[in-house]
């Protein structure tokens, strides 16, 4: 049972060229064995019969011989038959032996007339019947089937009968040559066929390669079309919301402007009507709302830059802890506001990076934005916990950051997505999904890059990947 299992395994394995070959093999040679084993049923009782014809037509011309020169009553009758056998004999190589075996007159007693074999054992057999009818009996001499003919010889009162023992050699190399003949036309049909097949296979293969290919060039023809219809739908929306920005930009330009002029009066105000121990903690939250004034009013300049011609960024080295630090310190009111405890392990050797800070800290700020608001979905009572790490890859080519969060995580299905603008998993009108695209576009225009892990119910991870200065890619 093994033994098929390993052929049927090994035939699995084989290629359809091969799977061919052996099949021809397999049914051509049984088939050329069968055909010569029929030819030779059909053919040896043939030739056997013309050999045994052959053998009684010599028997019957040299009785006649005998008969009619009436041989046997002559004193040297021996040496005349012997004679004549002998001649006649060479032209007939099929016949391997001729006796002529007389009785006396009036006697059962038989002896021994002439032969083509000259022996010293030339002695009458004793098994040989003088009759008037010729016989003929298949037998072995030396290994090798014969003929027996005995045919009756009349001369006056004599009587004698000749044996003939013709040799079935010839069916045999018949037979041999059958088979031979048989066995060269198998493998050549077989080597004909594989040849043929195999030219035909290999047109056909090929033909079956290039309908694949054009097969699979159209697949991605579709699919880049495809892709060009959605981008070309998103760059309308896109163009769509840089009008709508644009007007935004414009509108919000002169609240923030009056908000600016009243924080400077605020300030002036400040130093003569607030008392000296609280003004360290008034001046402070003044300061960040300052500095996150002018980082909206940097926002609006950039989201009025995308409409106009596209200028020089103007690059700083600085620290990746510094800029998670000040977003930090932007977002502290929301942790406490929402219980989240967050902790920083800054494992990093080389935090410095060659970036528009405003920029990175936007995607950091973006990044946590999204935590929160995972978080915020949790049931009451989960624990909420934020991290923020850094470390280095390829010694130290890059600086990861990584934030993860305990929210309500991300479903399987949504994780190719993410990235792709508009696309969101937050409820109508809690985003526009444009955050994470955002932040892809600015880490990917440094040689970086964004990773998403997250798992339903469990929480998730964002990694984000830059080269260290000097090493922008």
């Amino acid at each position: 049972m093994m033994g098929w299992r390993a052929i049927l395994k090994y035939f699995n394995h084989l290629e359809l060229q091969g799977k061919v070959s052996l099949i021809l093999i397999s049914v051509i040679f049984p088939v050329s064995i069968l055909l010569g084993l029929a030819q030779s049923s059909v053919v040896e009782p043939l030739l056997q019969e013309e050999i045994r014809q052959v053998g009684i037509s010599f028997a019957q011309n040299l009785a006649s011989q005998i008969e009619s020169q009436r041989l046997l009553s002559k004193t040297n009758s021996a040496q005349i038959i012997s004679d004549k056998i002998q001649s006649m004999v060479y032209s007939q190589p099929g016949i391997i032996r001729v006796d002529v075996i007389g009785r006396k007159p009036n006697s059962s007693d038989l002896y021994f007339i002439a032969s083509n074999v000259e022996d010293s054992e030339n002695q009458a057999p004793t098994d040989i019947l003088i009759g008037d009818q010729t016989s003929a009996r298949l037998e072995e001499e030396d290994e090798l089937p014969v003929w027996n003919i005995l045919h009756p010889v009349k001369s006056g009162n004599d009587r004698a009968m000749i044996r003939v023992l013709v040799s079935l050699r010839f069916v045999s190399g018949i037979q041999v040559l059958i088979h031979r003949i048989n066995l060269i036309a198998a493998i050549l049909s077989t080597v004909l066929l594989i040849l043929v097949l195999s030219f035909l296979l290999k047109r056909t293969i090929e033909n079956e390669r290039q309908l694949k290919v054009a097969q699979e060039s159209n697949a991605a023809l579709s699919g880049r079309l495809q892709e060009t219809q959605q981008a070309l739908i998103q760059t309308e929306k896109l163009a769509a919301m840089g009008q709508l920005t644009a007007s935004f930009a414009h509108e919000i330009g002169t609240p923030l402007n009056a908000i600016g002029g009243h924080l400077q009066l605020l300030e002036m105000g400040l130093e003569k009507q607030v008392a000296d121990e609280v003004k360290g903690g008034i001046r402070e939250r003044m300061g960040i709302i300052t500095g996150q004034l002018r980082k909206i009013e940097d926002i609006v300049k950039g989201f009025l830059q995308t409409t106009k011609k596209p200028i020089a960024r103007q690059l700083s080295t600085v620290e990746i802890r510094d800029l998670v630090r000040n977003v930090l310190a932007l977002v502290e009111p929301t942790f406490s506001r929402h219980g989240i405890a967050c902790q920083t392990v800054f494992g990093a050797n080389s935090e410095r990076v060659e970036v528009v800070p405003l920029e990175i800290e936007q995607v950091i700020l973006n990044l946590i934005n999204n935590a929160i608001d995972s978080m915020r979905d949790r049931d009451t009572g989960s624990v909420l916990d934020l991290g923020i790490r850094t470390w280095n890859e390829n010694d130290p080519g890059r600086v990861v950051l990584e934030i993860a969060d305990t929210g309500t995580g991300i479903p399987a299905e949504n994780l190719k997505q993410v990235f792709k603008p508009f696309f969101t998993t937050k409820i109508d009108g809690a985003g526009h999904g444009l955050g994470l695209s955002i932040c892809q576009q600015i880490i990917r225009s440094y040689g970086g890059e964004v990773t998403v892990e997250s798992e339903w119910g469990t929480g998730t991870k964002v990694r984000v990947s830059i080269p260290v200065a000097g090493r922008i890619s």
